[in-house]
């Protein structure tokens, strides 16, 4: 019988938009590394770096992993955004994140010739949509001054490093190396010649399925210039932290903090701390001891490192369940935060199964009403939906029967799956009333739009069609249960790619588009990659007619047994045959544009026949 198990996932919080993969660089580490994964807002040590760069955005803070946009970056956006090391993140609606704030950040030692910088996508791991890295740095002479915001005129306007990436063939880049039982990739770059004190801006872009792009900035300190080592609080634990059932013991190690003779007080803090102990508070090292519990609570062990120079704090937090719970595996929290919603705004949860095909719960997403969208009330009215419809999945505190019981609580909420889970990941949605549906409070900015952008248009993403907002005109949402891009988000990319389609008033009775069944559509396969006992494939749809395809189903089959197991781009269902569907953003295909859809086959790889009322 198992006495302990640790349950490792991760639950991200989508507001508006798709699932995503949020990573950032942490060796060496940038500023939202340094000041939000390794010390949190409400750890900020007063008068810190830190603690100044959250002053004016103190939940922002907890958003480290998403400095996002949807573009191509530094190397092909006209005109730069303001910020530079947020880029002007959608995430913060194009304004300032608290790491563009001009504080005195923590250098990190750097010498030039090869170096080696690291993200850390543990947040929505994605290595086969993955496409490059670029690294720029500040021109020599740059004087760095506390206060005074950095520009772009700072930096060379070359990239001191660009690096390429193909998950099909993920080897055939040395300079990148995907690490993906740590959800980790190294890249290493010639970094150029420099004295004193530096800033490395790198970005971590995705390919044309979504054009996620991941920025940030790391201060660097060459040639010896560097004063003190920055003092940065660090704890690795064995198991990893998470989420422990029943009795046992969690190693808790100290030593990979930075700093010069460093002194460590270690701490804990749990509703019913007489459960907890550890073995010591002042080396480097210790180890936590837990009892049994009789309901699920959350044990926080805190470590705070300082020299004579600074203190820097942060915690782990794990999740102690009863021994009951090794049947049940968590995936994470609900809400990581509170947050109040608002009436209108639909809630659900996304579960990804194994194969890769979406779950949502409840069936119909939960539609708030001014009695439970307080940020303690939604979560428990969402849950008690969830939990009513199933049984394999409920959300809640688990308790010492092993029962799951919805908290009128903001954060206590967890999702759970019976084990084994046939799921990979969970996500909660959040739809605003404000962008699901339409509205006439804006009248000036929709007869704007109305006026610029014919009724029906779609955006040419980079080559991939998808629908322009009705609602909103800037950045990326979510309307009509799929993404969108607002129409001057679309219209801002450079030629050929911006709004294509549509109709206006004046001409709506002549439709540009088709539906599928045309027969215009070219329907190709491709292996991409093989290997003993598996595949990855894709199939691409190019329309070679005149008008518009709207909607598409295609279908292939192989001689030898097959499985898909995970896919991409596309609704894949059946069990050879198969059979793919659109998955909304891509289902408008114009004429000589193309879609494609990958997805990863068990078996033996061959070359499918791939059929459908619009292919050719």
């Amino acid at each position: 019988m198992r006495n302990n198990k640790l349950l490792l996932s991760s639950l991200i919080l989508l507001i508006s938009s798709g699932a995503a993969g949020h990573g950032l660089m942490s060796d060496p580490p940038a500023r939202n590394w340094l000041c939000g994964a390794s010390t949190k807002p409400d750890t900020a040590e007063p008068g810190s770096a830190c603690a100044q760069a959250f002053a004016d955005d103190f939940t922002g803070g907890y958003s480290f992993m998403s400095v996002l946009t949807h573009d191509v970056g530094r190397a092909g956006v006209t005109p730069l955004p303001n910020n530079v090391c947020g880029f002007d993140s959608e995430t913060w609606q194009g304004g300032a994140t608290p790491w563009d704030k001009a504080v005195d950040w923590p250098t990190n030692p750097m010498s030039a010739g090869e170096q080696t910088i690291t993200w850390d996508i543990s947040w929505g791991p994605h290595f086969d949509d993955t496409e490059e890295f670029r690294y720029w740095i500040t021109k020599p002479g740059f004087d760095f001054q506390v206060g005074q915001p950095l520009t772009w005129n700072d930096f060379e306007t070359d990239a001191f490093c660009v690096l390429e990436y193909d998950d099909s063939n993920p080897n055939a880049n040395p300079n990148i190396v995907p690490d993906k039982g740590n959800a980790l990739f190294h890249t290493s770059c010639d970094v150029p010649e420099r004295t004193g004190r530096h800033v490395i801006y790198g970005e971590w872009g995705r390919n044309e399925y979504t054009y996620e792009r991941f920025h940030g900035c790391v201060d660097v300190s060459f040639d010896g210039d560097s004063g003190n080592i920055p003092v940065v609080a660090d704890i690795q634990t064995t198991p990893a932290s998470g989420t422990f059932a029943g009795a046992g013991s969690i190693s808790l190690d100290g030593s990979s903090s930075q700093g010069d003779n460093l002194s460590y007080s270690w701490s804990l803090s749990a509703d019913n701390d007489s459960l907890y102990s550890l073995s010591n508070t002042s080396s480097s090292n210790t180890v936590l001891t837990l009892s049994e519990p009789d309901a699920q609570q959350t044990v926080t062990v805190n470590l705070q490192v300082s020299n004579a120079d600074a203190t820097s704090t942060t915690s782990v937090d794990i999740v102690h369940v009863p021994a009951a719970g090794a049947n049940w595996e968590d995936f994470g929290p609900l809400s990581e935060t509170a947050q109040n919603l608002a009436a209108g705004d639909q809630v659900s949860l996304r579960l990804v199964e194994t194969n890769g095909t979406d779950i949502y719960l409840p069936e119909q997403a939960l539609v708030l009403n001014t009695n439970n969208a307080a940020a303690n009330a939604w979560p428990y009215a969402l849950a008690q939906a969830i939990n009513g419809q199933n049984t394999d999945v409920q959300v809640g505190v688990l308790n010492s029967e092993g029962d799951i019981v919805a908290a009128q609580s903001a954060t206590a909420n967890r999702v759970y799956a019976q084990a084994p889970a046939n799921y990979t990941s969970a996500f909660l949605q959040v739809v605003s009333a404000s962008s699901s549906s339409s509205s006439s409070s804006s009248s000036s900015s929709s007869s704007s739009s109305d006026s610029s952008v014919p009724a029906g248009s779609q955006c040419n993403w980079y080559g991939t069609t998808t629908p322009v907002c009705n609602n909103s005109n800037d950045g990326w949402g979510y309307e009509d249960n799929q993404s969108c891009v607002g129409a001057d988000t679309c219209a801002a990319q450079p030629a050929p790619y911006g709004i294509i389609g549509g109709s206006s008033s004046s001409d709506s009775s002549s439709s540009s588009s088709t539906p599928a069944g045309s027969g215009d559509v070219s329907c190709e396969y491709e292996t991409e990659n093989a290997w003993g006992s598996g595949f990855t494939a894709s199939i691409t749809l190019t329309n070679e007619g005149n008008t518009t395809v709207n909607g598409w189903e295609v279908q292939w089959q192989y001689s030898n047994p097959v499985s898909i197991v995970n896919s991409w781009e596309a609704d894949v269902t059946g069990n050879n045959p198969f059979s793919a569907s659109d998955i909304g953003r891509n289902s408008a295909i114009n004429p000589g544009q193309s879609v494609s859809f990958g997805f990863q086959g068990s078996g033996s790889a061959e070359t499918a026949n791939v059929t459908g009322d619009i292919c050719q």
